[in-house]
């Protein structure tokens, strides 16, 4: 099994600023992409799941061949991780529409399953804040699908998109993917948000028998953080959080300790604590801003790709663990 991570926005909240010379490359919204194919399937094809829709994910995923996905994760409400959700969910049923040779937009909701949208209870039905509240003319085009309980392990059924504890799934029934979300602080106008770890499922990925004869597997996690700035010390201290093969975390700063956000300074902690040094890890630094560096007085310009860049250079860590800032558009191939 081939695991590719794409990162298709890695700006900040509200992109890039207006006046000053548009020197950075990072200007999309939040967006990433776990796509799993086997070896031989075509560049692009497979399985994939995407954590979060900011815009302009759609175009790029178009620009990229990159087919549409199968699953939608959300780790929290905010418009900048949802704002590609509306031309997802529409572009989606039009490309089914056009590959089948469907005219009828009402034939094709009875013949195509709508996509399927995971995230907390809160995240997708909080009365005032939830996705729902501003995306609920998708339903037809979507599947709202909260999740009852963190840190627990849940499978995606393929036919229906219905959550099941793992535990319990027929395996040929569901996607080759495992998920926990951790809760995790962001802001008050974003609740639910929480963190995402990924597992996959995959015959040849299994080295030795569990307790049910079925095989353990040998494929480690990946984490997604999603925004946050603090989150309990049983959420850090999971051991499912250790090792991951990759680790995407959300540093809005370099230096700067905001409200809402963790910088790049206070995530180091969180790379020690994750990364023993025994395995490798990528860790790719996502959703850059550095305004409030700026603002601040860290810096007397908000930190360009150098900046960034000399952050990572500077922070001492295990040499199996690779840490790189995430580009937009870029894949990266998990061994």
């Amino acid at each position: 099994m081939k695991i590719d991570i794409w990162t298709w926005g890695t700006g900040g909240p509200f992109g890039r600023e207006l006046g000053p010379a548009p020197n950075r490359r990072r200007r999309g919204h939040t967006a990433t992409s776990i796509i799993l194919s086997e070896e031989g399937e075509d560049y692009g094809a497979g399985f994939h799941f995407l954590i979060d829709a900011g815009a302009p994910c759609i175009e790029t995923m178009v620009d990229k061949e990159i087919l549409a996905p199968d699953v939608l994760f959300l780790t929290h409400p905010h418009f900048d991780h949802v704002s590609d959700l509306d031309r997802l969910a529409n572009s989606r049923m039009r490309g089914l529409m056009i590959q089948r040779g469907v005219r009828d937009f009402e034939r094709a909701e009875s013949l195509f399953q709508p996509l399927t949208v995971i995230g907390t209870e809160d995240c997708l039905n909080h009365p005032q804040d939830g996705v729902r509240t501003r995306f609920g003319y998708l339903d037809g085009l979507v599947r709202w699908t909260p999740i009852l309980d963190h840190d627990l392990w849940y499978s995606v059924q393929r036919l229906d998109g219905m959550l099941l504890p793992s535990e319990d799934v027929v395996v040929d029934d569901a996607f080759p993917l495992e998920f926990k979300a951790l809760p995790v602080r962001h802001s008050k106008h974003a609740p639910g948000s929480c963190l995402f770890i990924f597992r996959f499922r995959s015959d040849k990925l299994r080295d030795r028998p569990d307790e049910r004869g079925k095989g353990s597997l040998r494929s480690r996690n990946v984490v997604i953080s999603g925004d946050f700035k603090s989150m309990e010390d049983w959420v850090a201290g999971n051991s499912d959080l250790r090792d991951p093969a990759c680790l995407i975390l959300d540093s809005n700063t370099i230096k700067d300790s905001g409200k809402y956000h963790a910088s790049f300074e206070e995530n180091k902690t969180l790379i020690d604590r994750w990364c023993s040094g025994d395995e490798e890890v990528l860790v790719l630094i996502n959703h850059l801003s550095g305004f409030g560096d700026y603002s601040q007085g860290y810096y007397d310009h908000v930190p360009d790709d150098e900046d960034w860049e000399n952050a990572v250079d500077e922070f001492l860590h295990s040499s199996k663990v690779t840490i790189r800032i995430a580009e937009d558009g870029e894949c990266y191939r998990i061994k």
